[in-house]
């Protein structure tokens, strides 16, 4: 869980679930990740820049939200539309 955030940056990101589309998203800078090692022992980690925009992006997908739900109304539906244009490509 992420237990504390702090400052805030805009990163271009990208996602396997959604291939091909890169956009950027505003999110904390540092954020500070209570976790369970492999032995099921608790530890705190303090991450900043990128591993930070890493982390909150694999949060997102445990609670069931991609990037593209970051973005504007617009920019999000565009690309779904792109990715379901390629869908529709691919299965040709």
């Amino acid at each position: 869980e992420i237990i504390a955030r702090d400052g805030t940056q805009v990163c271009e990101e990208g996602c396997l679930s959604v291939p091909g589309i890169y956009e950027d998203v505003e999110r904390s800078e540092r954020v500070t990740v209570r976790a369970l090692d492999r032995n099921g022992q608790s530890f705190e980690l303090e991450a900043e820049e990128l591993l930070a925009v890493c982390i909150q992006h694999e949060m997102d997908h445990l609670e069931g939200t991609l990037f593209i739900d970051h973005l504007s109304r617009l920019k999000r539906n565009f690309a779904i539309n792109k990715v379901k244009k390629a869908k529709k490509r691919d299965a040709a």
